[in-house]
Parts: C-alpha cells; sequence; structure tokens
C-alpha cells in the first residue's frame, strides 16, 4: 500500500469517525486537518517539484558538492587572475613612463641608475 491510499484511508475512517461528534468538535477537527494538509502542501507549485525531485536525481550530493567546490575554485582563480593583471598593468604603466622620458640608454644601463630606481619605488 503506498502513501497515498493508506492517507485515503484514514481519512474515510476520520471523516467516519466524525459523524458521530458534536458541531464544535467537528469544526475543530476539520481545521485541523485543513492545517495539516496545508502544511504538506508544496510551497513551490510545479516549478519547486521539479526542481526538488529532478535535481535530487540529477544531481546526487557528490556531484553537487564538487559543483560547489568547482565554483569556489574559479573564483578564486579569477581574484588571482584580477591581481596579476593589474599589477602588471602597473608595471606596464611604469614602463611606458621609463621608454617615454627622455634619458639616454647609457642611462639606463648604468648599475647606479637601477639603485636609483629601485630607492625611489620603495619610498
Amino acid at each position: 500500500m503506498n502513501e497515498q491510499a493508506f492517507a485515503r484511508r484514514v481519512t474515510a475512517h476520520l471523516s467516519a469517525a466524525a459523524r458521530d461528534v458534536d458541531d464544535d468538535i467537528s469544526a475543530r477537527l476539520r481545521q485541523a486537518r485543513e492545517r495539516a494538509i496545508a502544511a504538506h502542501r508544496p510551497a513551490h507549485g510545479i516549478a519547486g517539484r521539479f526542481s526538488g525531485s529532478v535535481l535530487r536525481r540529477l544531481f546526487p550530493p557528490v556531484i553537487r558538492s564538487a559543483a560547489m567546490a568547482v565554483a569556489i575554485l574559479a573564483v578564486v582563480l579569477s581574484g588571482d587572475y584580477w591581481m596579476t593583471w593589474s599589477r602588471v598593468s602597473t608595471l606596464q604603466d611604469v614602463d611606458t613612463a621609463l621608454l617615454i622620458d627622455d634619458l639616454p640608454i647609457d642611462a639606463y644601463l648604468d648599475a647606479n641608475f637601477k639603485a636609483w630606481l629601485q630607492q625611489d619605488s620603495h619610498s
């Protein structure tokens, strides 16, 4: 016997027993039954039933956990990519400024110039 058949049998027995009680108790029983039925009714309609049952069968918990891990990894890697890109962009701006400058090429080859650049970039 499945759940629906069991529920129908219980409902039939409750309805038969409810005929023998007074009106006040009958009304309270009807309200309690309506509240119980409303509590077990799906709140999302067809879309909620579809997403709940089909997605659970299609994607077991292992796959859902793996999908979350992949999403977190994608966020971390995209953040790393953005940080690297912004650093390269900053270095590119410095290189462009140095190349546009009117200093002769010998100044760039001088060891003291490299030390001056490092000291100037830290300050």
